[in-house]
């Protein structure tokens, strides 16, 4: 079995579980021989942290790697995770990305000294290092020099002149920037009516994420999908549940009703913690689960469908309502919507603008309205601009709509004033 070079820091004596430590060497041993793709991602935080903070850490890390993925202890201040099956170094900072935030590494550390003193590094397999130990050294010496550079992450390959710092330090400054932007308030959420076709009551609303980025409005098409490659969807999605959460609990404190509001998560989002979060979010601020909706991209596979299945079983119990959002822009089958329990399908606006002149987008249109009406599940159309398009989704049967000819997306003022008066005059132009 390889050993460890004198020049690493770690050393038995400063293990927690030398056991641990073998295993790890031995794994990597395999790795290297077989030529396999992994990535070996070492983590710093401060040789100070007290032991139950890192314990807390590595029990959330381990709840979001796979069972045959590897995490050791090395020392005090290095863990070791290894990603089996990670093709290229984008995938490995998203890997990363996602198990510092969804391991509130940034919060468990935040807190009391700073978000600088905790870093990644990074190796990527295959490797022309013989020997894992080698391959560790790289790992914690490029977290070092992640820490020294203020980077969250900096990648090693094989040489010491190989450090790609470009492309990770570039991927640190957005996700600096997104999350000193969240602190700032430079998100807000603008708020779009859904009404129903039949009454015309209102729905509810959709919240939809904007961003003041450097004072200039940014819509979400501009770094929505930066910021899902860049891993960091959950600490935005957390912060637009609880906006969401705590907007519906002010309405409801000013004696302003508003039947629900619609938020947007990315189907990458439905992991374990999900209805935990959610949750605790309702409790907080004493909404009623009903007033809440999840809409799923539909753009974004559901990497697993059983738990997925799993996960928003838990939340209709809780009472939390499913729909799955963009139907027809990507991922679409009528399969699809076996692999969550879905409510309501909310159907794209590409077909919608052209349901008066395009027979494709007509006859899509007809057949996902019959099909969801034969299985119980409610349709919303998108991107209605017209009365001649709001007329032809009502002949199709469709149940709500929203877009354009009642309103667009508005902030939180203008859509305080819509529930009290505004709705009853868009009831009135429809």
């Amino acid at each position: 079995m390889p050993t460890m070079m004198p020049e690493t820091p770690a050393t038995p004596e400063t293990l927690a579980d030398v056991g641990e430590k073998a295993l790890l060497l031995r794994e990597l041993a395999v790795l290297l021989a077989e030529r396999r793709r992994a990535a070996v991602l070492a983590m710093t935080i401060p040789r100070d942290t007290p032991s139950a903070m890192r314990d807390e850490i590595l029990s959330r890390i381990r709840r979001f790697i796979r069972q045959d993925d590897l995490i050791c202890v090395l020392d005090p201040a290095c863990l070791v995770i290894v990603l089996r099956d990670v093709s290229d170094k984008l995938g490995a900072i998203g890997a990363a990305q996602r198990l510092c935030e969804r391991s509130s590494l940034l919060e468990v550390l935040g807190e009391r000294r700073g978000v600088g003193e905790a870093a990644f590094g990074i190796v990527m397999l295959p490797s022309d290092m013989a020997e894992a130990a080698n391959v560790l050294l790289r790992a914690q010496q490029a977290a070092r020099y992640a820490l020294r550079t203020r980077a969250r992450w900096v990648c090693w390959s094989d040489g010491p002149e190989d450090l790609d710092r470009g492309l990770l330090m570039r991927e640190d400054s957005f996700a600096a920037e997104v999350a000193s932007g969240l602190k700032r308030g430079e998100f807000e959420l603008y708020y779009q009516p859904q009404l129903e076709i039949g009454s015309g009551r209102l729905r509810g609303f959709e919240a939809l994420v904007r961003w003041h980025r450097r004072g200039v409005l940014v819509q979400p098409a501009d770094f929505i999908p930066q910021i899902e490659s860049s891993g960091l969807s959950d600490m935005l999605d957390n912060w637009v549940l609880r906006t969401a959460c705590e907007q519906l609990a002010a309405w409801s404190r000013q004696g302003v009703h508003c039947a629900q509001v619609a938020v947007n998560l990315s189907a990458a989002q439905l992991h374990g913690e999900l209805p935990a979060t959610v949750g605790r979010l309702l409790r907080e601020t004493g909404v009623d689960p009903r007033r809440l909706e999840i809409e799923l991209t539909e753009s974004v596979e559901i990497a697993h469908p059983d738990e997925a299945v799993e996960i928003t079983r838990q939340l209709n119990e809780m009472g939390v309502g499913f729909s799955l959002d963009d139907f027809g822009s990507g991922y679409s089958n009528f399969l699809r919507l076996r692999s969550a329990q879905f409510g309501a399908v909310k159907l794209d606006r590409c077909f919608v603008s052209g349901v008066l002149y395009n027979d494709y987008d007509r006859e899509m249109l007809r057949t996902v309205i019959q099909f969801c009406r034969s299985v119980g599940m409610e349709t919303i159309a998108e991107g209605v601009e017209t009365p001649e398009q709001l007329e032809a989704l009502r002949e199709m049967g469709c149940d709500a709509w929203q877009g354009f000819l009642c309103a667009a997306p508005m902030p939180v003022e203008a859509a305080t004033e819509f529930l009290r008066t505004g709705w009853e005059r868009a009831n009135a132009s429809s």
